[in-house]
């Protein structure tokens, strides 16, 4: 839980938390406009799954290509969404993740955590606020 009184986090696991939070939204808006623009993104081409994968970062390519040239583009994408977040289609992984491998993404996860702490009470050391956003 978020320290009320101050709005910062107390421990590496909210910080984190924090963190990943914020950047899931930026991700669900990029891909809002992405699908907006592209309507590949909203109903898959029946393409293999590898070339299917390729194509969000090309698209963004060419978007931020479209950008370069056009400054108000992004005006026709005000407040996007992803209509879809957490859709998918397709087989990504062959079944549920064996023990070992939970482990391994766990401890990948603690271990970025208490970097991300150690950085942020640097920062607080040095006389920055408590804005997570160092």
């Amino acid at each position: 839980m978020v320290n009320e009184e101050h709005c910062s986090p107390a421990n590496p696991s909210e910080l984190f938390n924090l963190r990943h939070a914020s950047a899931r939204n930026v991700i669900e808006r990029i891909f809002g406009v992405l699908k907006r623009r592209f309507k590949i993104l909203v109903y898959p081409p029946e393409i293999s799954i590898n070339l299917q994968a390729r194509l969000p970062p090309a698209l963004a390519a060419i978007h931020n290509f479209i950008r370069d040239l056009d400054p108000t583009d992004l005006n026709d994408f005000h407040e996007a969404e992803d209509i879809q977040p957490g859709w998918r289609s397709g087989d990504l992984a062959d079944g549920l993740p064996q023990r070992a491998e939970r482990e391994r993404a766990n401890n990948r996860r603690d271990d970025i955590a208490n970097a991300m702490w150690v950085q942020y009470q640097q920062h607080l050391a040095a006389g920055g606020d408590g804005d997570d956003d160092d």
